[in-house]
């Protein structure tokens, strides 16, 4: 079962990634990644947490749960609309919760960005029907039509790869669901 992947991570998402490492990267106490004897990067930990969760969920649910309604009457910098209440708090949670170390989430981003299923085929060329060729097991390939992180598009191409490498027990499907790439932990049936 493959739920919300791809064949190999496209620029997309190594943008947004590349983004959430910047972030922590860009707290000076980071400190080139060696701060366990000094002060935690928590800020750049708390904004790259708030990068991630705009990549996590979709425009459409928080059209739904926030729409537009304010949190201040007055105009203020990063302080009118409950979405923006609700990015600083996610960030600020996940940031104190010490639950990632920033270093991890540096190079763990950074493998997944490196990803890809492709094999050399014998042209010495990359390819991704040789690298999925070996797998023939039964296949259920599963896209969410709100994640913005790994599109629908990519799902396709993961069932299309496999069935043209020779597999014919593919099955396809799309989940109509607010929740964006989160809707795998957060959608119930």
């Amino acid at each position: 079962v493959s739920i919300s992947a791809c064949l190999s991570t496209q620029p997309g998402g190594i943008a947004f990634r590349q983004m959430q490492r910047e972030c922590i990267m860009a707290d000076p106490n980071w400190n080139n990644g060696d701060y366990y004897e000094g002060p935690y990067p928590l800020d750049g930990l708390r904004l790259a947490r708030q990068a991630g969760t705009i990549t996590y969920r979709s425009g459409p649910e928080w059209q739904t749960r926030f729409g537009r309604k304010r949190v201040n009457d007055k105009l203020a910098i990063g302080e009118n609309f409950e979405i923006e209440s609700y990015i600083r708090h996610q960030g600020r949670k996940w940031a104190t919760s010490g639950a990632f170390d920033p270093n991890s989430l540096i190079w763990m981003s950074t493998a997944m960005d490196a990803f890809s299923l492709e094999k050399k085929d014998e042209h010495g060329k990359q390819c991704i029907r040789k690298g999925v060729q070996g797998i023939q097991q039964p296949a259920l390939v599963i896209g969410v039509q709100t994640d913005v992180l790994f599109p629908c598009w990519q799902q396709r191409e993961v069932a299309d790869a496999l069935r043209e490498a020779g597999n014919s027990h593919v099955s396809y499907y799309e989940l109509d669901s607010l929740y964006g790439h989160d809707t795998f932990l957060l959608d119930t049936v």
